[in-house]
């Protein structure tokens, strides 16, 4: 079932509400081919034309421009797989480091004026539907071979009619981590294993300083909501685009996120902390068991005060459902407007290669988007065995959604459930404002 949703819903993307998407993106939609998803050939198609060191058709172009979310001395994994790719192609990488916040912007510019400056670009699998619909980014032509490595779960939010539109980079989902001195000097030999759990044991965690549980939250919202939505057995959007969240939602927040303020669980100052600063704090000591994105647990790791001995890590509680985390794997993908499109499409490939995955894992602590590389001996030895199997079990189990117009989504849920957690609104008159205002803006650019 989980399968034929994830085609019926991107057949109905690449057709509905394309002109009201790409008018809210900034751009009416034009520009790249995209009628093959098929890598062009110099013995086939058209021979190219040069451009410099570009090339528009069949020919491979010895540079590229990649735009990389982020500074490369924050991403040395990327950074070190940059330089096998151009040590093993010939091809010059040109790096454009832009920061994380002002990267979708620098793209949707370069794309509004079909501009060919950018090649290639890594970003988040929950910004493609919205590119794909405007005609932005180009099919990669990957083969059945190179997809068939990552779980299914991955590969549908890549895959748009049949085609694939970005290649698995690095893994970034939920992970769960705890302080195992904590919860021995409490008498616990093993945490919280539940949503329940968590209710039951956390005043025997929390003391003084230190709450008995904390999880990201700001610039991280939505995010969080939906692993929890998907934990309780539901998630933003039924197969018609219609918002499901409302019902089992205000569950989340009556039976688990409203008690855990309510109990003081979680620190005053949730809803300010992000990444970073969830992190932080657990790294203090002021978090008994911690749910954030990874890669925490190799960060936390190289920290003073901690090792093997006394870091923890888990598979997620278990909420009414199961134990999914959302998916928020980064990969890479190829403008339309290049002129250099083989080259890039073969840089997308690289990056995404088992080898290139393993390596980024190894030395930034990303987790691997495929399985069989924590198999590998190079990870068991640079990590604790229950956390490769903890972050393995993440990647299978991970879940997310790709819907139209999802900045604008996004901040109708931001704008409600920070007020439904801090208390200062009804969890479910919060959320029926949400859907209200996705069902408007849905029905205003012809998605419903």
């Amino acid at each position: 079932m989980a399968d034929n949703r994830s085609r019926t819903r991107r057949r109905f993307i690449a057709t509905a509400g394309a002109s009201g998407v790409a008018a809210l993106a900034g751009c009416s939609g034009g520009g790249g081919d995209t009628s093959n998803d098929t890598t062009t050939t110099g013995s086939g198609g058209s021979e190219g034309t040069t451009v410099g060191t570009t090339m528009s058709g069949g020919e491979m172009a010895d540079k590229i421009v990649f735009y990389n979310s982020g500074g490369l001395s924050s991403d040395p994994g990327t950074e070190k797989n940059i330089k096998r790719f151009e040590d093993e192609t010939g091809i010059t990488v040109e790096v454009n480091e832009v920061p994380w916040s002002n990267l979708k912007t620098s793209l949707t510019t370069n794309w509004r004026n079909q501009s060919s400056q950018i090649d290639a670009f890594n970003g988040p699998t929950w910004w493609l539907a919205d590119f794909v619909n405007a005609g932005w980014i180009e099919p990669l032509g990957l083969s059945n071979a190179h997809m068939n490595k990552f779980p299914e779960s991955l590969r549908s939010l890549v895959t748009f009619d049949g085609k694939t539109y970005m290649a698995p980079q690095l893994g970034k989902w939920g992970s769960y981590l705890y302080d195992k001195k904590v919860l021995s000097q409490a008498g616990y030999d093993a945490p919280p294993d539940t949503w329940d759990d968590i209710l039951k044991m956390g005043p025997d965690l929390g003391s003084g300083n230190r709450s008995a549980f904390g999880f990201t939250w700001a610039n991280k919202d939505v995010f969080m909501f939906k692993q929890f939505l998907y934990q309780a057995g539901s998630q933003l959007f039924n197969d018609s685009n219609q918002p499901t969240f409302v019902e089992t939602g205000t569950k989340v927040f009556n039976d688990f996120l409203v008690p855990l303020r309510e109990q003081g669980l979680i620190p005053d100052g949730t809803s300010s902390m992000g990444e970073g600063g969830v992190g932080d704090t657990f790294i203090a000591g002021n978090l008994a068991t911690v749910e954030s994105w990874t890669p925490l647990g190799s960060r936390v790791l190289g920290s003073d005060g901690w090792d093997e001995s006394r870091l923890g890590s888990a598979k997620p509680p278990k909420g009414p459902s199961s134990r999914a985390t959302f998916q928020d794997a980064n990969g890479v993908a190829v403008s339309a407007f290049s002129k250099r499109k083989k080259a890039a499409k073969e840089f997308a490939r690289f990056m995404s290669t088992t080898e290139s995955s393993k390596t980024d894992m190894v030395v930034e602590g990303n987790p691997s988007v495929v399985p069989e590389v924590y198999d590998s001996s190079e990870v068991k030895e640079k990590y604790p065995a229950d956390l490769v199997e903890d972050m393995k079990f993440n990647l299978e189990h991970a879940k997310s959604e790709t819907y139209l117009a999802q900045p604008q989504v996004d901040n109708f849920l931001s704008n409600q459930i920070t007020p439904a957690l801090l208390g200062n609104k009804d969890p479910k008159k919060a959320l029926q404002t949400a859907r209200d205002n996705i069902v408007g803006l849905y029905q205003d650019i012809g998605v419903l």
